[in-house]
């Protein structure tokens, strides 16, 4: 949850925190607000596509570790982004250190819950 909302609050604030990452007070370059926006949406749509895998079938133990422990990090380092105003590519590799492995490992739950309950003709 706590990887959950501090996305949310970058995507409140990002034209302070993009402005803030700009060396010399420059302006933000277009493709800089629109590649921070589609990391923001797409690390959102991952955290949802996991809480969806969450309501069909309870992870494993093993996956709960690993997605406890990778959201834990992959909060602190939002926050730690966010705090000193790093560039828009820290949050691309954030995104796919952290985001994309625990969705694809959701993504797979999901598929097998659902194949598992489809009735079988």
């Amino acid at each position: 949850m706590g990887h959950f909302a501090m996305s949310t609050i970058v995507i409140f604030d990002q034209t302070a925190h993009l402005e803030a990452s700009v060396i010399g007070g420059d302006p933000v370059p277009e493709e800089s607000r629109i590649g921070f926006t589609v990391c923001l949406v797409l690390t959102k749509l991952a955290l949802v596509i996991e809480f969806a895998s969450m309501a069909f079938e309870l992870p494993s133990v093993a996956r709960s570790v690993y997605s406890t422990f990778s959201h834990t990090v992959a909060t602190c380092l939002f926050l730690l982004f966010i705090y000193d105003s790093h560039p828009v590519s820290h949050f691309w590799i954030l995104f796919a250190l952290f985001s994309v492995p625990t969705c694809f490992l959701a993504v797979y739950a999901l598929v097998g819950a659902v194949s598992r309950n489809r009735p079988q003709k």
